[in-house]
């Protein structure tokens, strides 16, 4: 037996809406391939495809914690016994504060305790603060913070001197497996070979900033004929972005499950997210394909990136346009930057992959003896 064997690892996830289905699919995956345990609970019904070996708990009040922490405990106790013996989880992963605040009142004896930070403002609750510096004033080690990017981690510091990065990532293999040939991606979307096409991928929410990449293509059209704009998702500015683009080269695509299997048809990947974006999976599933991509300087995608994609700063209209332009320029050349996506890719590998969540989650429970 291997020095990490006989670890179980308790997975909580508020729900498996994108991108959190693929998250714990990740860290199921990568904690597996250490020969641990690994059970994921989503505190709500399935969206869609239910995630493999994953328990849906569908209380009465998904509203009421005392409702989810009973329901989990119970259904803990019912999967320990039947695949763990009864015992304890060596970890518990923790997405978002829900997750946390529910595993604490369900009263399970986990070892330690892992929460994730998606998203900044995580400790802005002045309740939250307080919880943590109680628990820490009371000897309590055994909860760690992590944010999925380094300017969240900076941020959890604050409140925090012992968070750590724990970043999303992907299971390139399974990318791989699922991304469709450029035919076939472009017989979806609609395009023909020699079209110039930008996807814009996420939801299309003022966070995302669509508008921003609409006005910047409208202001690069004339210098770039034939080009083609796609936005796959969908959102409360779908309605408004449609209006705006009636006289633009432009498709909706609405919501595509796994999205990044369409990625081989496109030719360079749009992030014009605001400055709250905390990471940027999107950004890693372009890497992954190596595909171009060009983005704002918001920290989540500067953080996956990093001098892998191209930038374009101040997050203006006409600022987008003219880095639209060079990149059609490049595309006419055939100058498709393909020592430059291999590096993006091999970034991808050896910061994002399965095997950096495994070493990442070794690290973390170091200090717990395994499973007798």
């Amino acid at each position: 037996m291997s020095e990490t064997a006989g670890r179980s690892v308790l997975q909580i996830c508020p729900n498996d809406h994108p991108p959190f289905k693929d998250i714990c699919r990740y860290y199921a995956t990568a904690a597996s391939t250490l020969g641990w345990s690994v059970t994921t609970f989503f505190l709500g019904p399935p969206q869609a495809d239910p995630l493999d070996d994953a328990v849906y708990i569908n209380a009465a009040n998904l509203r009421r914690t005392a409702a989810l922490a009973g329901s989990l405990r119970r259904a803990w106790q019912s999967e320990a016994g039947r695949t763990l013996g009864g015992k304890p989880p060596t970890l518990a992963l923790c997405h978002r504060y829900r997750a946390f605040r529910i595993l604490l009142a369900s009263d399970l004896p986990v070892k330690k305790i892992v929460t994730v930070a998606h998203e900044f403002g995580f400790f802005a609750r002045r309740q939250r603060r307080l919880t943590v510096r109680a628990r820490r004033l009371a000897g309590r080690r055994d909860l760690i913070f992590a944010g999925v990017s380094d300017a969240v981690q900076r941020e959890l510091l604050a409140v925090d001197p012992h968070a750590v990065l724990l970043p999303n990532g992907i299971d390139l293999a399974r990318a791989d497996r699922l991304r469709f040939a450029r035919a076939e991606a472009r017989a979806f979307l609609g395009l023909a070979d020699d079209t110039f096409c930008v996807g814009v991928v996420g939801r299309l929410h003022p966070k995302k900033s669509p508008a921003l990449a609409l006005e910047g293509f409208r202001l690069a059209a004339r210098a770039m004929p034939g080009a083609h704009l796609v936005f796959i998702g969908s959102g409360e500015l779908a309605a408004s972005l449609q209006r705006a683009a009636r006289d633009l080269s432009v498709t909706f695509a609405g919501f595509v499950p796994e999205a990044a299997r369409y990625f081989s048809g496109l030719d360079l990947l749009l992030l014009p997210s605001s400055s709250s974006e905390a990471f940027g999976m999107v950004a890693l599933e372009a890497m992954a394909a190596e595909l171009p991509v060009l983005s704002s300087p918001a920290p989540g995608p500067s953080y996956v990136l990093g001098s892998q994609g191209d930038y374009f700063q101040p997050a203006t209209p006409p600022v987008l346009a003219r880095a639209l332009e060079s990149a059609y320029g490049r595309w006419r050349t055939q100058d498709h930057g393909g020592a430059t996506t291999k590096s993006a890719r091999e970034r991808a590998s050896a910061l994002f992959s399965l095997d950096a969540a495994a070493n990442r989650l070794r690290r973390l429970v170091e200090p717990v003896p395994p499973d007798q």
